[in-house]
């Protein structure tokens, strides 16, 4: 198994305790409800948005930190690059070209959030979130910290659908996950 299935596995158990530094960049968003209200809405396969912003940031935040990144902004943007409060797989029109649309929305849903919490989106984070569907949205993404983003989220996107779409996998899968537990 490579370095970075070992971190896609690590952001399913992840606490305060095991690293300080990554809830320190996202406390103020992770306990708020608006982010609990995501839980409940499926993101790819039967992997739900809050585990599947989980995985992403904290893969994003790790490599960022070996690559000597900004942390704060890659860990933040990362952690609201899909703020947006609806299940997109409903049949309803507003969700209609999802990835096309939902970056705009979850910028928006980001400003927002950030404000209530107390805090600010720097420029990184906000193109983070608002470029993260490179090359979907025709404009790319303007930071390192952004293309950095755009590249984990595919990379945890195929391990989520490939877990879901295959039970022995995602058996063994979450089997080993739930030792840590």
């Amino acid at each position: 198994m490579g370095k970075l299935d070992r971190l896609f596995k690590r952001s399913y158990y992840l606490n305060e305790k095991d690293d300080t530094e990554y809830f320190d960049y996202v406390r103020d968003f992770c306990y708020t409800d608006e982010f609990a209200s995501m839980e409940k809405n499926i993101q790819h396969g039967d992997i739900s948005v809050v585990q599947h912003i989980y995985s992403v940031s904290y893969i994003s935040y790790r490599l960022g930190k070996k690559l000597k990144f900004d942390k704060k902004a890659v860990t933040r943007g990362a952690f609201l690059h899909d703020l947006f409060y609806y299940d997109w797989h409903c049949p309803d029109p507003s969700h209609r070209l999802h990835g096309y649309h939902h970056p705009t929305t979850a910028l928006r849903n980001a400003r927002i959030l950030s404000k209530k919490v107390g805090t600010s989106l720097s420029e990184v984070e906000e193109n983070i979130i608002h470029r993260h569907m490179f090359p979907l949205t025709i404009i790319p993404p303007k930071y390192k910290e952004s293309i950095l983003v755009c590249f984990v989220d595919k990379y945890v996107a195929i391990k989520e659908i490939f877990i879901s779409s295959f039970p022995k996998t995602k058996e063994r899968f979450f089997s080993d996950v739930n030792k840590h537990k």
